[in-house]
């Protein structure tokens, strides 16, 4: 039992009254605050990078479709390339040293059979080889043919004791032994045709006379073409 002659420390806890609340605070709490970014930048959108893409397309395949038609209604062909004469002097071939002497030449007959362009040779350089192997090389000057014309074009090959390995000095000895020996001569001609204000992209034009036989036995050392005027194969 409680003491009655202890004194009191304490008072009894307030009920809690929510209508003295509400008068302490007489306004209502503010709404909560919420962040909110920037809008993004504006970026193009994926019609216009469609449409773009889409117009380029059409564009190219028009102008495909210009050059295809061009092409068509000029009809351009190559050059015709006919190797007419070919002679060979001061001829030698040593096997002991490997070493090649002569002097080549030759004349090529060049059409160019187009009735709407002409072409221009702007660069040509020849070369003329043993069975795939190097003897001598040439350049040659430019030129431009006209429509439906002809063209002499000539060349000269020196070679002066130049290295041929022994095999090919041995074959070539054997095929003057019969009378006969086989030349292959290559132009490469950097060439461009052109149509009154059209001109086309510049080509490199191949031209090669394959197996071109020259009449030379093992005593002399002159010789000349065998055969007659051969027609040679173009390229590009």
């Amino acid at each position: 039992m409680q003491d009655p002659s202890r004194t009191a420390t304490g008072y009894p806890a307030q009920p809690y009254n929510h209508h003295n609340a509400a008068a302490q605070y007489p306004y209502a709490a503010p709404p909560p605050q919420y962040y909110h970014p920037p809008p993004p930048r504006p970026y193009a959108s994926r019609s216009f990078f469609r449409a773009f893409f889409a117009t380029m397309i059409c564009l190219a395949v028009i102008f495909g479709v210009i050059l295809v038609i061009t092409w068509l209604v000029l009809r351009p062909s190559l050059p015709h390339f006919t190797l007419t004469t070919l002679s060979l002097s001061n001829f030698s071939a040593n096997s002991s040293n490997q070493s090649l002497t002569g002097t080549w030449r030759l004349s090529f007959n060049v059409r160019n059979s187009n009735k709407k362009m002409s072409v221009t040779y702007n660069a040509l350089h020849a070369s003329i080889f043993y069975h795939s192997k190097f003897i001598a090389e040439s350049s040659l000057a430019p030129f431009k043919q006209e429509t439906k014309s002809e063209t002499t074009l000539n060349a000269t090959f020196s070679a002066a004791n130049s290295y041929l390995e022994q095999r090919a000095v041995n074959d070539l000895n054997g095929d003057r032994s019969k009378s006969s020996v086989p030349f292959d001569v290559q132009v490469l001609a950097s060439s461009s045709f052109r149509s009154g204000s059209w001109r086309f992209r510049t080509r490199l034009l191949k031209i090669l006379c394959r197996k071109i036989a020259i009449g030379i036995s093992s005593n002399s050392s002159s010789g000349e073409l065998i055969g007659g005027a051969k027609e040679c194969q173009v390229w590009t």
